[in-house]
C-alpha cells in the first residue's frame, strides 16, 4: 500500500458522501459545431437532389435520367456530414435506420419516394436547426471527455501526462492514455509485468496512473440516466474491480461519475433489484480486493490528495 493511501472502503464511502452534481461543465459542449458549414452544405445538396427528382418525376423524364439522381442523392445520403438531413430523420419513421438503408440502394428509393410523397421539401438549410440536431447527438461526441477530465484533476496535483515509454520510466507523476500504439494493451503487459485478464482480452481501459512504485489502471465511464445501457456500462466497471495482480502496487480503479453514479451509490427501492444487486457486488469486491477501488470525482479527488502528500 502506497504511504498515506487509505482503504478502498475509505473513498467509496467520500465517494458516496459526495454526490455527483447535476450539471458537470466538463462535459458541456457549448460551442458550435466545428463542422457545421460542412453539414449544412450537404443537406443542401440532398435537398437540392429532392427537388430535382420530384420535378423529373412530376414532369414524367426518363426513368434512367431519373435513375441518375436517385444513385447521386445516395452517394451524397452516405457522405461524411451527411446525417442530420430531415431525409435521414425520415429513415426512422420507416421503421429502420440509417445504417441499414446505407447498404440498400434499393430500400433507399423506396423511402426517398415516401419521403416527398408524405413530406414538403423546400431549399432552406437553418442553421440552427441543423445545430440542434448535433446538439441532440453530443453524447456521441463526448468520447474522451471524461479522460480529459480526471487528466485535468490530476495535473493540478503536479502529474505529468506522457506519450511514451521513456518518459514514463523516468517521471514518478505520470499519467497516460490507453492507446492503440504505444500504450497499447501488448505493451502495457509486457513493460509492467502484469496480467491484465479482462473478460474481452483485447478490451482498453482509459487511463494509466503512476506514482512512484505505484500503478493504477483506470476504467471511466459517465452516465447521466439509467437503464439497459447504463447497466453494462456499471457491470463493466465491477468486472475491472474484480481484477488481481501480484504486485502490492498495483491497483484497479473503476470510476462513474454522472446523475447515475449517485443512484449506484445511493439509497434504492427493494424494487431496484439490479442496482441492488449491482450494489453488492461493488461491495464484495471493495472488500475482497483491496487493491480495488469504486470512484466518484469526490473520491478520485480523495485518493489522489492523498496519495501525493
Amino acid at each position: 500500500m502506497i504511504r498515506k493511501m487509505q482503504s478502498n472502503l475509505h473513498y467509496f464511502k467520500v465517494s458516496q458522501e459526495n454526490p455527483e452534481p447535476h450539471l458537470d461543465k466538463e462535459y458541456f459542449l457549448l460551442d458550435k459545431h466545428p463542422d457545421l458549414s460542412l453539414y449544412l452544405k450537404n443537406i443542401k445538396e440532398i435537398k437540392e437532389l429532392l427537388i430535382t427528382i420530384r420535378k423529373l418525376k412530376n414532369t414524367k423524364e426518363d426513368k434512367k435520367i431519373i435513375e441518375k439522381y436517385y444513385v447521386q442523392l445516395f452517394n451524397t445520403f452516405n457522405k461524411k456530414f451527411s446525417n442530420c438531413s430531415e431525409l435521414g430523420c425520415f429513415v426512422n419513421a420507416c421503421d429502420t435506420t440509417r445504417d441499414l438503408v446505407q447498404k440498400d440502394f434499393k430500400t433507399f428509393k423506396i423511402i426517398t419516394d415516401f419521403y416527398l410523397a408524405k413530406r414538403d421539401v423546400d431549399d432552406k438549410v437553418p442553421a440552427n436547426w441543423v445545430q440542434a440536431i448535433l446538439d441532440s447527438n453530443s453524447s456521441r461526441r463526448k468520447g474522451d471527455l471524461g479522460e480529459r477530465k480526471l487528466i485535468n484533476i490530476l495535473k493540478k496535483s503536479g502529474f505529468q501526462e506522457v506519450f511514451n515509454w521513456v518518459d514514463f520510466q523516468k517521471k514518478d507523476k505520470i499519467v497516460a492514455v490507453f492507446s492503440d500504439t504505444v500504450f497499447s494493451l501488448e505493451q502495457i503487459r509486457q513493460n509492467l509485468k502484469i496480467n491484465l485478464e479482462t473478460k474481452k482480452q483485447e478490451k482498453k481501459l482509459d487511463l494509466l496512473i503512476k506514482y512512484s512504485n505505484g500503478i493504477f489502471l483506470l476504467e471511466a465511464k459517465h452516465s447521466n440516466v439509467g437503464g439497459g445501457e447504463q447497466n453494462k456500462q456499471v457491470s463493466e466497471l465491477i468486472e475491472i474491480m474484480s481484477l488481481k495482480e501480484g504486485g502490492k502496487d498495483i491497483f484497479y480503479v473503476a470510476f462513474l461519475d454522472g446523475t447515475h453514479s449517485n443512484v449506484v451509490l445511493g439509497n434504492v427501492s427493494e424494487r431496484a433489484v439490479r442496482i441492488k444487486q449491482q450494489q453488492k457486488e461493488i461491495l464484495q469486491y471493495l472488500q475482497q480486493n483491496p487493491n480495488s477501488f469504486w470512484l466518484n470525482t469526490a473520491g478520485f479527488k480523495a485518493l489522489f490528495k492523498d496519495i501525493i502528500q
